[in-house]
């Protein structure tokens, strides 16, 4: 998340900044907001911090300083993988506390039960009133932690790998997403490098990259 303080001080470099004078100049930076808004729409979710996005989106763009909109186009693109790199992890971390939440729920739901005896037609008997109490209270904060929005993402990915290996899809689809940002660099910086005359140093293993499509 955008700290207030890193907010402030971008507010403050705006005032300072004189911007361009050329009505050319002003007509790039209205084209660059309105690429850099359409890129924040695409790419961050509901609930996502768009101002950490539009941060990360400038200090690559600052750091790789891409000409011509080719060079725009793979920027925008290893910037958008490295978002959905962070979302995957924080994705993963949510998977693993919903399912220990579920398997906290379920254990305090058998020690409940364990207090209960039920007789057809009538109501379950209580053999020890404060035990039971106490066991449905904290299984009510455990069904209502369960239940936190900030676990939605973890059981949406869990719903939609049921019958399957969750946590061995994140783990393709995250070298998936490295193996596309690495590419993506290494085409960057050969680009870059054609455009200045100059030969292109490779920035990873191209052996490994290749090997790591067969997977």
């Amino acid at each position: 998340m955008t700290s207030e303080r890193q907010k402030a001080a971008n507010r403050a470099n705006a005032l300072h900044s004189t911007g361009p004078k050329t009505q050319e100049g002003k007509a790039v930076v209205r084209l660059n907001a309105l690429r850099h808004g359409l890129l924040t729409r695409d790419v961050v979710l509901p609930g996502e911090d768009a101002d950490a996005f539009e941060d990360l989106l400038n200090q690559v763009r600052a750091e790789l300083s891409p000409v011509g909109p080719i060079e725009e186009l793979l920027v925008d693109r290893a910037v958008n993988t490295m978002w959905r790199l962070g979302r995957l992890a924080r994705a993963e971390t949510a998977l693993f506390d919903w399912r220990v939440r579920v398997l906290k729920v379920n254990q305090l739901a058998d020690q409940v039960g364990s207090y209960e005896v039920t007789f057809p037609v009538f109501a379950p008997d209580i053999t020890d009133k404060a035990a039971h109490t106490e066991a449905t209270e904290a299984l009510a904060r455990a069904k209502h932690e369960r239940d936190q929005d900030k676990l939605l993402l973890g059981r949406a990915l869990d719903a939609d790998a049921k019958e399957g290996n969750t946590l061995g899809k994140l783990g393709r689809y995250e070298r998936g997403l490295e193996r596309s940002l690495f590419r993506t660099l290494d085409e960057l910086r050969q680009l870059q490098d054609r455009r200045r005359n100059r030969p292109a140093p490779p920035i990873l293993d191209a052996v490994t990259l290749v090997a790591g499509d067969t997977e």
